[in-house]
């Protein structure tokens, strides 16, 4: 990686950081907050999420499509840096890799994913590339960081 593209990674995982650290709070009983997610209540988010053991927020640095022809899958692979662990043994910093399939040719001239933000969900912790299903990881919005803010509170955090 080049020193520019690292350092445009720790640009982003400050601001990232920083976003998500600050912000207005209203009360913790305001349940409009987990509309973002489609749920109605911090008790239907903390349900839907709870059968992943790995909930993260991932900057992606680099990413790929793989088109593997007429009638067959095509598959999106990202590589990103760790910059917010909601839940689970992930740390911050860490590399993670994943692949998602869609039943569609890739774009002809997609657009990269690189410099973004994405929710992950997984119950893996490995090195590999992980295959992820479809709402297992999505873009980043400060409503829905709010949302996974209430339901997985950091410690030290107002």
């Amino acid at each position: 990686m080049t020193a520019a593209a690292s350092a445009m990674i720790r640009a982003l995982v400050l601001a990232a950081l920083v976003t998500l650290s600050s912000g207005c709070r209203t009360g913790g009983h305001d349940a409009r907050v987990f509309h973002a997610w489609g749920s109605e209540d911090a008790k239907e988010l903390r349900a839907r999420l709870a059968h992943y053991r790995n909930v993260l927020l991932v900057c992606v640095y680099a990413d790929h499509w793989e088109d593997l022809g007429p009638n067959r899958h095509s598959l999106f692979h990202a590589k990103g840096t760790v910059v917010r662990v909601y839940k689970g043994d992930w740390q911050l910093s860490e590399k993670i890799a994943w692949m998602h399939r869609l039943d569609d040719r890739a774009p002809a001239n997609p657009i990269s994913a690189a410099g973004r933000l994405y929710f992950v969900f997984t119950s893996q912790h490995t090195d590999a590339e992980i295959a992820l299903d479809t709402g297992e990881f999505t873009g980043y919005s400060p409503e829905q960081a709010l949302a996974l803010d209430r339901i997985y509170p950091q410690e030290g955090k107002p």
